[in-house]
């Protein structure tokens, strides 16, 4: 083998090399980018399920809110808005999470509550 030969086959090692290296990073990044939208996800899915559980009385009772929570060792800032309809009877649902290191990027979900008229909302003759 000569050494033009060796040259050339060193020359396209390293184009190769470096194509791998360029798509292992975009998948490393992909792979973040997915953890981070799963996490937010699974956060907000948190928030619906805690105000779902709470008794339509005490959620009637409380007010929008707005603060920051820690979850999984990540920060978010949550909003939470409540708005009663005009006959009381239903309680409209809004939560907005947001990572603190990238506000921007923000995932919502809205939801109704009724107010059960017996003690289930099943039993009609009750």
């Amino acid at each position: 083998m000569s050494l033009i030969e060796i040259m050339f086959a060193l020359v396209i090692l390293g184009i190769v090399l470096v194509t791998i290296a360029k798509l292992s990073l975009d998948a490393a990044v992909a792979g973040r980018s997915n953890d981070l939208v799963a996490t937010r996800t699974a956060v907000l899915q948190q928030q619906a399920a805690r105000l779902g559980s709470i008794p339509y009385t005490t959620l009637a009772s409380k007010t929008s809110t707005s603060d920051s929570i820690t979850v999984g060792g990540k920060n978010y800032y949550r909003t939470i808005t409540l708005t009663p309809s005009s006959n009381t009877k239903y309680i409209k649902v809004k939560v907005v999470i947001a990572p603190t290191s990238t506000p921007t990027a923000r995932d919502s979900l809205q939801f109704t509550r009724a107010n059960a008229a017996g003690a289930s909302p099943l039993c009609s003759g009750c």
